[in-house]
C-alpha cells in the first residue's frame, strides 16, 4: 500500500507543473545589464527597445543540442504569446552559415542577435542554453539554465507572478 502512495505522489508531481518549475526567482532581484548587438540584417537591437515589457533573454548556441530541444517550443511561445512577452536569442560566438541555417531550420522569428565574441558584460552565462525573465523595469527576475519545455499557461503564469514582485 506504501508503495501504491508514494508512486501515485511521485507521478502527480511530475504532472504538476508550477511557474518556479519552468524558471527559478532571482533573488535579489537585480537590474539587467542593457547590451546592443547585431541581428543577422546588420541592425543594432538593445535591450532597453524593450523597455516595458517582459522579455525572455535566452543565450543559445547551433552546435548546443539542449538549445536544439527547446527553440521549437520557444518558438511556439512566441507565437501565442501575448504582446507583453519578447523573446531575444543571443547566439554566443559568430552568427554564421550554420547559425543561419539553425534558425531557419526551426522557422526562428523572434529576434535574432550576435555575441561573437562572448564576451557580454553583466550576464552570468554558465551554460547554454540559459535563460533570464526581463520585467518591464528591466530587472531580472527569473532564470532558467538548460533546455526548458516553454509552456505558453506555465509563463503566463510566471509573468503575472513577476508583475506582482
Amino acid at each position: 500500500m506504501l508503495k501504491f502512495i508514494l508512486s501515485t505522489l511521485l507521478i502527480t508531481s511530475c504532472f504538476t507543473a508550477k511557474a518556479d518549475d519552468l524558471m527559478s526567482p532571482v533573488t535579489p532581484v537585480k537590474p539587467a545589464s542593457d547590451f546592443t548587438l547585431e541581428t543577422p540584417a546588420g541592425e543594432n537591437l538593445s535591450l532597453s527597445d524593450f523597455k516595458g515589457k517582459f522579455v525572455l533573454v535566452n543565450f543559445w548556441a547551433y552546435w548546443c543540442s539542449p538549445c536544439i530541444k527547446e527553440f521549437p517550443e520557444m518558438q511556439a511561445l512566441y507565437d501565442s504569446s501575448h504582446k507583453d512577452l519578447e523573446i531575444i536569442g543571443i547566439h554566443a560566438g559568430p552568427y554564421n552559415e550554420q547559425a543561419a541555417e539553425f534558425v531557419n531550420k526551426f522557422g526562428i522569428t523572434f529576434p535574432i542577435v550576435s555575441d561573437p565574441d562572448t564576451s557580454l558584460k553583466g550576464w552570468d552565462v554558465r551554460a547554454l542554453p540559459i535563460s533570464y525573465l526581463i520585467d518591464p523595469e528591466g530587472n531580472i527576475t527569473h532564470r532558467a539554465i538548460g533546455a526548458k519545455s516553454w509552456d505558453v499557461d506555465e509563463m503566463n503564469a510566471l509573468i503575472s507572478e513577476s508583475a506582482n514582485f
